[in-house]
């Protein structure tokens, strides 16, 4: 079969993708024909070398959707979608191929209404967001919460899970381009980090109170303005160190406040965990409360090269077709 698969990790240049014998069935496996497989930072980044977990040689990718084609006679032809936390692509072969191998457990349903270029790119959005704001700050109906990189893929899909869970969402974005991604979502606000005082407009749209809820996806330049927005007993979630590393910490406003800082590694889950958070969120597509992710890119396996780098560089959401 064709797969990206990689003998030792270096600069994205040196991807390629070549055949790589199919791999026999274990035990309470399914084979699943891969219908599109996303592309995302953090898959550029295993194949940089900054993932030590890595083993090699591996085949690449995380995200998938694809059908069953050898397991369970109840599985055959069962359309699934998945991730793979900290396995797939890392220490067992990933999705950038045109076969994937999983554990029975790892073979979720995708719902009918969720084209398969869609379902492929939503995998890593929606873990993370459902793992930062259900699993680790427990949002509840009625709560606010502020999505700080709100126009990104794991800021749309946080937005979206607030509004479908009964809550209140504010959108932290970078500047006005940012903006137009949020403006149909109905959301209750729209803060830009270039022009507002956020602790103060989120005040004032909490009738005073502040957020509940802070999901950090950017990093050290917006940590001090979603801290100062919480609510007394507000939790934030750290889940990126992207643009900044360090930042300083008021233990004073920690325990007066009784704010709760968590911080999020979706590349610690195993197959079987991320499965389990499907098995959590896929009821919302199937009800239509959420829609999955916009592939914005499509491209051949053959093309996969050209996808990392693309990513890298700040891309669109990018799908890989094995069968383009």
């Amino acid at each position: 079969m064709k797969a990206l698969q990689i003998d030792e990790t270096g600069p994205l240049e040196n991807l390629r993708v070549r055949d790589v014998p199919p791999s026999p069935l274990p035990a309470d496996s399914v084979r699943v024909r891969i219908e599109a497989a996303g592309v995302n930072p953090s898959d550029a980044g295993v194949a940089l070398g900054r993932f030590p977990q890595l083993t090699l040689p591996r085949i690449l990718g995380r995200d998938f959707a694809g059908t069953v084609s050898e397991g369970p006679a109840e599985l055959l032809n069962l359309p699934v979608w998945g991730s793979g936390g900290g396995e797939l692509g890392l220490t067992r072969d990933g999705s950038h191929a045109e076969e994937l191998i999983l554990p029975v457990s790892a073979a979720i349903r995708r719902p009918s209404q969720v084209a398969a270029e869609d379902a492929a790119v939503s995998g890593v959005p929606f873990v993370t967001a459902w793992s930062a704001l259900v699993e680790l700050a427990n949002f509840k109906a009625n709560e606010w919460v502020i999505v700080s990189g709100a126009a990104g893929a794991v800021g749309l899909a946080a937005l979206q899970l607030a509004a479908a869970l009964g809550g209140h969402a504010i959108g932290l974005v970078r500047s006005r381009h940012d903006v137009a991604p949020l403006q149909a979502m109905g959301i209750s606000g729209i803060l830009r980090s270039d022009r507002d005082d956020v602790p103060q407009a989120v005040r004032e749209l909490t009738s005073g109170a502040g957020a509940d809820v802070a999901l950090n996806a950017v990093g050290a330049p917006v940590f001090a303005p979603l801290f100062e927005s919480l609510a007394r007993g507000g939790r934030m979630v750290v889940f990126s160190a992207r643009s900044g590393r360090e930042a300083q910490l008021d233990l004073f406003a920690l325990y007066r406040n009784q704010l709760r800082l968590f911080g999020l590694d979706t590349a610690k889950l195993s197959l079987n965990e991320v499965a389990a958070i499907f098995s959590k969120f896929t009821p919302y597509f199937e009800s239509g409360r959420v829609k999955p992710t916009t592939a914005a890119q499509r491209l051949p396996l053959s093309a996969a090269r050209e996808a990392y780098e693309r990513v890298e560089k700040g891309a669109g959401k990018t799908v890989l077709i094995p069968g383009a």
